[in-house]
């Protein structure tokens, strides 16, 4: 029964330990956000009337190790890693982020980037390098 038991716990063990590493981006890529946009911490959620947290996207770079996620229900995709890091580059291009935009113009960019003309409430935090981080919540 104790080799069962441990048994068991280890299958959990080398499970969890798994998971928790499919968010980790090469600190190359991470390092080309940062030099191409200067976003070291990036989260966008998006609720739309139909369905709560329709998007969630996040990245976070950071010296010890740099994570991206991307999951969008509306087109029922979930991404970790480098995949989700490629599609929150793409909004990145689209939405030129800069760190001395209006609230509200940061705000209808990011929806739109994220092919999201339409939202009941949107959160975005973002980090911009040698800035103060930026928190800002809008509901229609």
């Amino acid at each position: 029964m104790k080799k069962w038991i441990s048994f068991f716990i280890f299958c959990c063990f080398m499970i969890l330990s798994g998971c928790s590493n499919q968010n980790l981006v090469p600190k190359s890529e991470a390092s080309n956000v940062v030099d191409t946009y200067g976003i070291t911490s990036f989260s966008v959620t998006i609720d739309t009337n139909e369905m709560q947290e329709a998007l969630n996207a996040s990245f976070t770079e950071k010296k010890e190790r740099s994570e991206a996620e991307y999951t969008n229900q509306k087109e029922e995709i979930t991404l970790h890693g480098k995949k989700a890091l490629k599609k929150i580059m793409e909004a990145f291009e689209k939405m030129e982020p800069d760190p001395e935009a209006e609230e509200t113009e940061l705000i209808k960019n990011a929806a739109e980037a994220f092919g999201f003309k339409e939202y009941k409430m949107i959160r975005l935090e973002v980090k911009f390098k040698g800035y103060d981080s930026k928190e800002i919540m809008f509901s229609k």
